[in-house]
């Protein structure tokens, strides 16, 4: 996964002047963790547990990092980048950043990206955009782990875009949220750990993600999943800046070398069990209905448009780092 550029003289010059005539004994330090993932059996979560225990584990407990689930701490998903910017806490896993540093949003552009290749090469190119804006708000921006392509999920009858019309649907970003309004849903934005509650009481009929997000642990609460490729959906790793700058030099090598790995490994297991685990919920009663051609046609028609208008609304930066996406994908 592309690893966020970030000034390594600023923030080693400051970690110098903090730690100056401290020793190691006195430099150990405890941050805090906040994830909007609720569940410690979801891949993603795993791999962050096993993150902190080595890096526990390698700096002799110098730097220690406690993780706190979604839901187990008064933050909201949509707040996540100024609570870390305000050092409530200090790492987070930011996925829904896009009222935060909306230029992140051009990774999850419908219909624009639509293979692994195509968003690996889109990352590259726009991860100088979003570190430079996270650096504006106080934040460091260590990567990002990436879901499988994000698909359709219900609990009414959804086989078709078509069935989208009339459904209320929980979605992840004003882009996403477009993406439905265009076939006649509702779009509802919530945290993840909101969810469950929403689907059971009927305030939402379904959600888009993927199975090996949070398909899997949703599973009981919806009936059919229409795997229509809408678009991927990212987490990005933020930590505080000024925290940050404090770490020993070495300690701040080794924590982006060991989310950069944490991150890769991440991606490839979800990606990796995507179809293993929708076919295991087929055999358990799913409705798994493959993506209709000409629905995918329809669809690139509709929100090509779009991509434009995004950019344009968001500003020069946004429209120049579109230019150099659509160019380098051809479309």
């Amino acid at each position: 996964m592309t690893q966020y550029p970030w000034t390594r003289r600023a923030f080693l010059g400051g970690a110098a002047t903090v730690l100056a005539g401290v020793s190691r004994v006195e430099a150990a330090t405890v941050w805090q963790a906040y994830t909007y993932l609720p569940n410690a059996t979801q891949a993603a979560v795993k791999g962050l547990f096993a993150l902190f225990e080595q890096i526990k584990d390698e700096t002799k407990g110098e730097l220690t990092i406690n993780l706190h689930l979604g839901g187990s701490l008064p933050i909201n998903a949509n707040n996540i980048t100024p609570t870390v910017a305000d050092n409530i806490v200090q790492f987070g896993t930011d996925g829904f950043f896009s009222g935060n540093v909306p230029i992140a949003e051009l990774l999850r552009l419908p219909m624009l990206l639509r293979t692994t290749e195509e968003f690996a090469k889109a990352e590259g190119i726009a991860a100088p955009y979003i570190a430079a804006a996270y650096q504006r708000k106080g934040v460091v921006a260590l990567g990002e782990f990436t879901y499988p392509l994000q698909t359709i999920w219900s609990r009414q009858k959804l086989t078709s875009l078509a069935d989208i019309k009339g459904q209320k649907l929980r979605v992840t970003s004003v882009e996403m949220g477009e993406f439905i309004k265009r076939f006649g849903g509702i779009s509802l934005t919530m945290g993840t750990p909101d969810v469950p509650a929403a689907l059971d009481r009927g305030v939402i009929d379904g959600v888009l993600t993927a199975t090996s997000g949070a398909g899997l642990t949703w599973k009981d609460l919806l009936k059919y999943n229409y795997r229509f490729p809408v678009q991927f959906a990212n987490a990005i790793i933020i930590v505080n800046k000024g925290a940050f700058s404090a770490l020993p030099p070495e300690q701040q090598e080794l924590l982006q070398t060991r989310v950069t790995a944490a991150n890769k490994a991440i991606t490839q297991t979800m990606t990796g069990e995507e179809e293993t685990l929708t076919a295991q919920l087929a055999k358990e009663g799913l409705i798994v209905t493959p993506a209709i051609p000409e629905d995918v046609e329809e669809a690139q028609k509709r929100m090509t448009p779009y991509w434009a208008e995004w950019a344009k609304s968001r500003g020069p930066q946004a429209v120049e780092a579109l230019g150099k996406v659509r160019a380098a994908l051809g479309r």
